[in-house]
């Protein structure tokens, strides 16, 4: 396995895990607002679904500089 086949590994457990991250932030948010104001599980709900949203940002967000990896072209930092 070439060297710059790792790359692309990690990468790709980056995004992973930036969206896992995303959604467990936001689940344990919601979950800490719910055990506060006693409305579960409406915010644990809502702050999952805003974390998996943000992870989703972030994905699309790495999507251009993923097809100019592939091209060779730089893409922005």
């Amino acid at each position: 396995m070439a060297d710059g086949d790792d790359i692309n590994y990690y990468k790709y457990a980056q995004i992973g895990l930036e969206l896992a991250a995303g959604v467990g932030l936001g689940f344990w948010a919601g979950y800490s607002m719910d055990a506060k104001f006693g409305t579960s599980p409406w915010f644990m709900l809502f702050g999952a679904a805003a974390g998996l949203a943000a992870g989703f940002y972030l994905i699309v967000r790495e999507l251009p500089r993923e097809k100019d990896f592939k091209s060779g072209k730089k893409g922005k930092p």
